[in-house]
């Protein structure tokens, strides 16, 4: 298992982050190994990127929409309890 791999040409990050990974289990093989990695540092990368992403602000007239008033009733006698 001391194969130099690149991971799809990622850099000496990926190797490096590759390399901190250690096995527990002792019968893994290499292709065992190599599919761990992958999908681990895989994984790594999309948090990464996906925490890097920022949700749109809200729209001003969104944010105080809420705060303007309550619905207005709608049915028989409606506007006779609008006034109490």
């Amino acid at each position: 298992m001391d194969d130099d791999i690149s991971a799809g040409g990622a850099g000496t990050e990926s190797d490096a982050r590759a390399a901190a990974i250690r096995f527990v289990t002792r019968d893994v093989t290499d292709e065992e190994a190599a599919a761990v990695t992958a999908v681990l540092l895989a994984t790594l990368d999309e948090t990464a990127v996906a925490a890097s992403v920022d949700e749109p602000a809200r729209n001003a007239w969104v944010q105080s929409a809420g705060a303007l008033r309550t619905p207005l009733a709608v049915g028989p006698g409606a506007w006779g309890r609008t006034g109490r």
